[in-house]
């Protein structure tokens, strides 16, 4: 599974097959613009393209619900992605307040993605549905926590995980 792209549900001709996805799609840009994010579009959906102050973790689901509530206890809780499937996997978008260290260490199931990479958003389709959002940004939320609050609660929730 590609974190960073995702298979769509287009036509041969690569556009939309009906007109309420376009209109999704294009109602989604203007909101992501309006927040200040300088999202791209593609046929296959729309990306957030990460830059040198934006990373995301992405990891399973299972994690990222503990992950999130215990953001969302410390009122650090910024937009979060779920990229359906077999395996849902949950996207935090977050601010790189420094450099990854390269000593830097991650659970086995949490994957940093950086620049130049970019980052699916709702409602880009994948064959298994629409992304969806699990913590939607807003206009009071549209800011990214500390990628090193989201790393460290990470940990925390994968080695419980792993005491179970």
């Amino acid at each position: 599974m590609s974190l960073t792209t995702a298979e769509t549900g287009t036509g041969s001709t690569g556009l939309p097959q009906n007109r309420g996805r376009a209109r999704a799609i294009g109602e989604a840009v203007a909101g992501y613009r309006l927040l200040g994010w300088q999202v791209t579009v593609t046929e296959q959906g729309v990306f957030l393209p990460l830059g040198p102050a934006t990373t995301a973790l992405a990891m399973p689901a299972r994690i990222g619900s503990r992950v999130l509530a215990d953001l969302k206890s410390r009122m650090l809780a910024g937009p979060v992605t779920v990229i359906p499937g077999p395996r849902e996997h949950w996207i935090f978008l977050a601010e790189l307040v420094a450099l990854l260290p390269t000593h830097l260490k991650a659970p086995p199931e949490v994957q940093f993605v950086r620049s130049p990479h970019r980052i699916a958003l709702p409602p880009t389709m994948t064959r298994y549905g629409s992304l969806r959002w699990a913590n939607p940004p807003s206009h009071s939320r549209h800011w990214f926590p500390p990628f090193t609050a989201v790393l460290a609660l990470a940990r925390t929730a994968a080695a419980e995980d792993q005491r179970r």
